[in-house]
C-alpha cells in the first residue's frame, strides 16, 4: 500500500471508535513502505538486548495490514490485521502497555495462527505509539518463543520505549515537511537565477548549490565552508574591496541595499551579480552574522544593453532622417520628435515637447487624427492620413503621416510611432492633374456631343443624296458616263454614311448612351437577313457562302437583335473586304457557361489574308486597321471592331480572333444566351 493512500471510509470489526481519524493521523505521516531507517533499527535492537528476546518489532497497523517500520529477529515486512496482537492493543487508552505473558492460556489467542504456527509466539508486550492528538498508530513490541513474567518496571523502560519511537515517527513528518521545503528552495533558486548565502561573525562563509552553479563551481555538502581562494580569484581585485565595504556596512551598520558587480568564472565567462546582504540577530539581540542572496542578472543586463544600443540607434537615425521621426503616447502626447521638425514647421524639438500633436494641425483635420489615434488603441497595427499641419509662420504645409503601433508583450498599444513626410509638392501636382483630368472629360464629353451632333447634321443631306442616286439609277436610257456617275455617287454615299454611322455608334459608346433593347427575335432569320445584305459582296467577288447552327442552339433569344446583327455584319463585310477567293462561313455553336446556364459562340471564318499575330493584340482598339496600307486599299475607319467589341461587352460577352497570314481568320465573339420563357424555348 502506498504511503500516502487514501484510509478507507468505514472501520474493520474490532476496531477503535475513532479508527478513520486514526487511519487518517497514520497515512499523513507517510511513513508506510518506507526503506529501513537507523533511528528505528537502533530502538528495535536496544528493546531485544534489554528485555533478552529473540523479536522486537516497530508496528503501524493500516486498514487491513500490520506493516513493520523496524523488525529485529523476524523475516516477514507484514501480516494481516486480525492475527496481529497490536490490533487488541489499539483498543487500549493511549500510551498503554499490553502484555500477553502465555498466549497459549489467552483466549484471544490461543488459536491465533502466530502463536499456533510459526514463529510460535508465546509471550508478547506492547507499547502503544499514540501521537500528541491522542491517536494509537501501532506499538514497539518485543515477542518471545517461551511464557514469561513482564513487572511493571519492564512495562515502564518498554513504555519509555515506545515514546521514543513515536517521537521518531513524528519527526518524521517534520523531516519531510523541511526536505520538502529544501527541494522548493532549491527548485525555486534554480529557476530564478537566485542563491542564498551565508556568513558567520567568526567571516565563515557557506552557499546553497545555486549561489555554486552561478560561480561556475561544483557544489559542496551543506554546511561545507567556501574555498575563499576560489571566491577571491572570481572578483577583480577593486570590486573586491567594494564587496568587502558592502559586507562590513552591513554587519556593523545594519546597512541594507543592493551590491552591482561582475565575476569571472573558471571557464572563462563574466556573469552580472547583483548582491543583497542582511544581518541576522540571535535572541538577545547580539549579531550571528549575514544573510544574503546572490542573483545572476547577467540576462536582464544584457537585454537592457541591447534595448539602450537600440534607443541609441534609434535616435541616430531618426536625427539624420528627412522626413520628421516621433514617438507618441496613445493620447497625442510627444516623447520624442527628431530635429527634422524645425524644416518641416518651424518649431523646434524643445518648443513642441509637451504640446499634443493636434495642437499642430488644422483645425478642420483634428477629428481626423484623434480618430486615428482611437483606431490604434483599438487594435488597428498601421494607418496613413494625409492633412494639413500649421506652419510656425501661420503657413498650411500639406504632410502624409504613417502611423505605426507599437505593442507590449500581451499585444497592447502602449505608444505609437509617427512618419512625417512634406507631400505638399505632390500634393500641388495631384491637384493640377485632377483639375487636368476634369477639363479633359469636359474636352471629351464636348468632343462626343460635337461628333454626334455632326454626324446628325450631314446624315440628314447624305440620306437624300444617296435616295437620289437610287432614283438616278433606276431610270432608263441612261448614258454609260451618266450611268457610272450615278454608281459612282451611290457608292461614295453609302461609304460616307457607314464611316457616319460608325462615327454616331462609337461616341454613343463613349459617352455610355446606349442601351441594349430585350426582345425577343428569331436567331436564324436574323442570319438569313444579314447574310442578304452582303449577298451582293459575296456574288460580286465569287466567293461561297456558308452557314451553320447546331441543333442544340435555342431557335427563340431575347437580346437587341439590332445590335447583334450590326456585329455580326461587321465581322462578316471585314471577311468579305479581305478575301478575293474561297468564301465566307458562319458557325454559331451553345456552349456551357461556369454559372450553370450557356452561352452562345459564334464564328466568321474566312479564306482572306489573315491578321499578323503582333497586329491581332490592338486589332479591337478604335482606329486600328492590321496594316495601315488596307485603309487605302479596302477603306473603313477602323472603328467597326471597337464597336463590335463595346456592343458585346456590353452583352455580357468577350470577342476574339484566330488568324493565320495568307491562310484566313476565324473571328468569334461569345455572349450568355438569354430565352423567351413564354416561347417555352430552352437552350
Amino acid at each position: 500500500m502506498s504511503p500516502d493512500a487514501d484510509p478507507p471510509l468505514s472501520a474493520p470489526a474490532g476496531a477503535p471508535e475513532n479508527e478513520p481519524e486514526r487511519l487518517a493521523a497514520l497515512h499523513a505521516l507517510r511513513v508506510l513502505d518506507t526503506p529501513p531507517e537507523p533511528r528505528f533499527d537502533r530502538l528495535t535492537r536496544l528493546a531485544a538486548a534489554l528485555f533478552d528476546v529473540p523479536t522486537a518489532l516497530v508496528s503501524l497497523i493500516d486498514a487491513e495490514r500490520q506493516w513493520f517500520k523496524s523488525r529485529y529477529g523476524f523475516e516477514a515486512c507484514e501480516t494481516g490485521r486480525r492475527e496481529a496482537f497490536c490490533n487488541r492493543a489499539l483498543r487500549l487508552p493511549g500510551r498503554g502497555v499490553m502484555v500477553v505473558e502465555d498466549a497459549t492460556k489467552d483466549p484471544d489467542f490461543v488459536d491465533n495462527p502466530l502463536v499456533t504456527g510459526e514463529p510460535h509466539v508465546r509471550f508478547y508486550a506492547g507499547a502503544l505509539l499514540t501521537t500528541a492528538a491522542g491517536h494509537n498508530l501501532g506499538t514497539l513490541c518485543v515477542l518471545d518463543t517461551r511464557s514469561r513474567r513482564f513487572s511493571e518496571t519492564d512495562r515502564a523502560l518498554l513504555r519509555e520505549l515506545g515514546d521514543l519511537a513515536t517521537e521518531q515517527l513524528e519527526l518524521t513528518t517534520e523531516r519531510q515537511a523541511a526536505e520538502e521545503k529544501r527541494r522548493l528552495l532549491e527548485l525555486a533558486e534554480s529557476v530564478s537565477h537566485v542563491g542564498h548565502w551565508r556568513r558567520t561573525a567568526a567571516g565563515e562563509t557557506t552557499w546553497s548549490d545555486e549561489v555554486y552553479r552561478i560561480f561556475g563551481l561544483p557544489p559542496q555538502p551543506a554546511g561545507t565552508p567556501v574555498d575563499t581562494e576560489a571566491v577571491r580569484s572570481a572578483y577583480e581585485d577593486r570590486q573586491r574591496a567594494r564587496l568587502e565595504t558592502f559586507l562590513t556596512r552591513a554587519m556593523e551598520e545594519d546597512a541594507t541595499g543592493e551590491f552591482q558587480t561582475s565575476i569571472t568564472r573558471p571557464d572563462g565567462k563574466v556573469r552580472q551579480l547583483v548582491i543583497s546582504a542582511r544581518r541576522q540577530l540571535d535572541e538577545t539581540g547580539r549579531v550571528e552574522g549575514l544573510f544574503g542572496v546572490v542573483q545572476d542578472v547577467t540576462e536582464r543586463h544584457r537585454a537592457l544593453e541591447r534595448v539602450r544600443r537600440s534607443e541609441a540607434q534609434f535616435r541616430l537615425l531618426a536625427d539624420h532622417m528627412g522626413d520628421v521621426v516621433t514617438r507618441l503616447k496613445l493620447d497625442g502626447s510627444s516623447r520624442y520628435i527628431s530635429p527634422a521638425i524645425r524644416g518641416l514647421l518651424g518649431y523646434t524639438a524643445e518648443e513642441m515637447e509637451g504640446r499634443p500633436a493636434q495642437a499642430f494641425l488644422h483645425p478642420d483635420d483634428r477629428a481626423g487624427l484623434l480618430d486615428t489615434f482611437a483606431r490604434i488603441a483599438a487594435g488597428q497595427r498601421r494607418s496613413i492620413l494625409q492633412h494639413r499641419a500649421l506652419h510656425r509662420d501661420g503657413h498650411v504645409v500639406w504632410v502624409e503621416t504613417t502611423f505605426q503601433a507599437v505593442l507590449d508583450r500581451e499585444g497592447r498599444p502602449t505608444e505609437v510611432i509617427a512618419v512625417i513626410r512634406d507631400v505638399s509638392e505632390r500634393h500641388l501636382l495631384e491637384e493640377e492633374l485632377r483639375d487636368a483630368r476634369d477639363r479633359a472629360e469636359a474636352a471629351s464629353e464636348a468632343k462626343s456631343r460635337f461628333l454626334a451632333n455632326i454626324s446628325h447634321e450631314v446624315r440628314t443631306p447624305l440620306t437624300s443624296i444617296i435616295g437620289f442616286s437610287k432614283l438616278l439609277q433606276a431610270r432608263e436610257g441612261l448614258g454609260a458616263v451618266e450611268r457610272q456617275c450615278a454608281d459612282r455617287i451611290n457608292t461614295a454615299g453609302q461609304a460616307l454614311l457607314n464611316v457616319i454611322n460608325d462615327v454616331l455608334d462609337y461616341s454613343k459608346l463613349e459617352a455610355g448612351a446606349m442601351v441594349l433593347a430585350a426582345q425577343p427575335f428569331e436567331l436564324r432569320a436574323l442570319l438569313r437577313q444579314t447574310a442578304e445584305i452582303v449577298l451582293g459582296q459575296l456574288e460580286e467577288k465569287g466567293l461561297r457562302y456558308v452557314e451553320q447552327v447546331d441543333e442544340d442552339v435555342p431557335a427563340i433569344l431575347v437580346g437587341d437583335a439590332a445590335r447583334l446583327r450590326q456585329v455580326l455584319l461587321n465581322l462578316m463585310s471585314n471577311a468579305i473586304k479581305f478575301t478575293e477567293r474561297g468564301g465566307v462561313s458562319v458557325r454559331v455553336q451553345a456552349r456551357p457557361s461556369s454559372d450553370g446556364g450557356r452561352r452562345l459562340r459564334v464564328t466568321v471564318t474566312d479564306t482572306g489574308i489573315g491578321v499578323p499575330a503582333e497586329a491581332a493584340a490592338t486589332l479591337f482598339e478604335r482606329f486600328v486597321q492590321a496594316d495601315e496600307s488596307t485603309t487605302r486599299r479596302f477603306g473603313g475607319t477602323g472603328l467597326g471592331l471597337a464597336i463590335s467589341r463595346q456592343l458585346v461587352e456590353m452583352m455580357g460577352g468577350e470577342i476574339g480572333v484566330r488568324s493565320t497570314p495568307g491562310q484566313g481568320s476565324d473571328f468569334w465573339f461569345e455572349f450568355p444566351v438569354t430565352t423567351d420563357a413564354t416561347t417555352g424555348a430552352a437552350p
